[in-house]
């Protein structure tokens, strides 16, 4: 059985359900293990409206001990969704070695110098080639990897528009990312929510596997669940076709 690496909380803002709601429903689906990653608050309030506040990590950590003991059943991480944003290093590395997390996702939402609050889900280009703007996304996600600070790369391909896929359009920046991705000795997510969108492939799109498998890139895989009926969401289908790759490794710590 798979593993859910990617759950949210209502802490977030955008999430609802207790977060023991989600631990019962992974239960229920007869997961191994599962990692609570909610967002990562970041300085100066920014982007405060998607994530949870500083002063509320303390009690985040404690409610997943808490849910350990109460469901020993199952395997229960502690983890973060923590935003790469140019500037923000620093706080970063604090907030990471403060708190050390078992598991810690790497996602770029966000890119400096992006015109108004910068959200890779709202970016418009009138006029500026596809393959210009998907190369800032990958250039802020290579900064990331880089840092070494992460686990793993969450839904790699998430700013992709239908007709015009990454591997396609930016080859050559892809192959330098998973070349950092291994470097760093990280894992990339296979991200099932993308299942749940107009886009409908899973984040990043299951062609990446081969390149991964050459690489030796181990993956993940997480639902995004935002409410409970979201953990393990097409789950089956995605182990069925993980099975077709010999030489596909998990990743685990």
């Amino acid at each position: 059985m798979l593993k859910d690496y990617h759950i949210h909380t209502k802490r977030c803002n955008h999430a609802v359900g207790e977060m023991a709601r989600y631990v019962e429903r992974a239960i229920a689906l007869g997961l191994p293990e599962i990692a609570f990653t909610d967002h990562l608050p970041l300085p100066n309030d920014f982007d405060a409206v998607h994530r949870m506040a500083f002063h509320e990590l303390d009690d985040y950590m404690r409610d997943i001990d808490r849910l350990r003991k109460e469901y020993p059943e199952i395997s229960i991480r502690s983890g973060i969704e923590a935003d790469y944003y140019e500037g923000f290093e620093e706080y970063l590395y604090r907030t990471l070695r403060e708190f050390r997390f078992d598991i810690t996702i790497l996602s770029v939402h966000f890119i400096k110098g992006w015109p108004g609050d910068n959200m890779v889900f709202r970016y418009s280009f009138p006029g500026k080639p596809i393959r210009d703007v998907y190369s800032d996304y990958l250039s802020a996600l290579k900064k990331g990897v880089e840092t070494g600070m992460f686990h793993l790369v969450g839904h790699l391909d998430v700013i992709k528009t239908e007709g015009f896929p990454l591997l396609e359009t930016n080859p050559e920046e892809m192959e330098g990312l998973l070349g950092a991705i291994h470097e760093k000795a990280m894992a990339v997510e296979i991200n099932t929510s993308g299942m749940r969108k107009p886009i409908s492939h899973p984040y990043p799109s299951l062609d990446i596997l081969p390149h991964l498998i050459r690489h030796g890139i181990p993956i993940t895989t997480g639902s995004d669940a935002h409410e409970p009926e979201q953990v393990g969401f097409y789950f089956p289908e995605l182990e069925n076709h993980l099975k077709q790759y010999d030489g596909l490794q998990f990743a685990s710590w």
